[in-house]
């Protein structure tokens, strides 16, 4: 769901790029669904509460409804191969939507500059050699200000 409230958004031109990627980072920063999360921001931004409202609502009734409604049959096919294949493409799907909403956070922020570039580098870094996440996330905002400060007193 996150790929497709991100093309929403950038649908409704109501948002810049950066605005969307500082969304979604704090929807991921926030306990609870990410869909959910964003969807509240958005909706925040554009209608106030009762916009945070309706798009929390939207975004969780369908699911909602779906599950209750397809449970029962799910569970008397699960295990059959043709839902197993089902749910392994769908699986690949979802691999492949998050790869691309990934993809284009990275663009939008290391493509802004060297500094934005140096912080997500630190980060990654951290991360893939085995640092808590937030501890890697932690140093890479520190960086970003660190760099952000010494800029502004050049």
């Amino acid at each position: 769901m996150l790929g497709v409230i991100e093309a929403e958004m950038r649908a409704a031109g109501v948002f810049t790029e950066d605005e969307i990627a500082d969304d979604i980072v704090m929807a991921t920063a926030i306990p609870g669904p990410i869909a959910t999360n964003l969807s509240f921001l958005a909706g925040k931004r554009i209608r106030g509460n009762m916009g945070a409202l309706v798009a929390v609502l939207g975004t969780a009734t369908a699911p909602f409804l779906s599950i209750l409604l397809l449970s029962g049959i799910l569970l008397s096919y699960m295990g059959t191969p043709l839902l197993t294949a089902f749910f392994l493409g769908a699986g690949a799907g979802v691999v492949v939507v998050v790869g691309q909403s990934l993809f284009k956070m990275v663009k939008a922020s290391v493509m802004t500059g060297w500094r934005e570039a140096a912080a997500f580098i630190v980060t990654a870094s951290l991360i893939i050699f085995g640092v808590h996440p937030f501890i890697g996330l932690c140093a890479g905002a520190f960086l970003s200000i660190g760099l952000r400060k010494l800029k502004s007193w050049s």
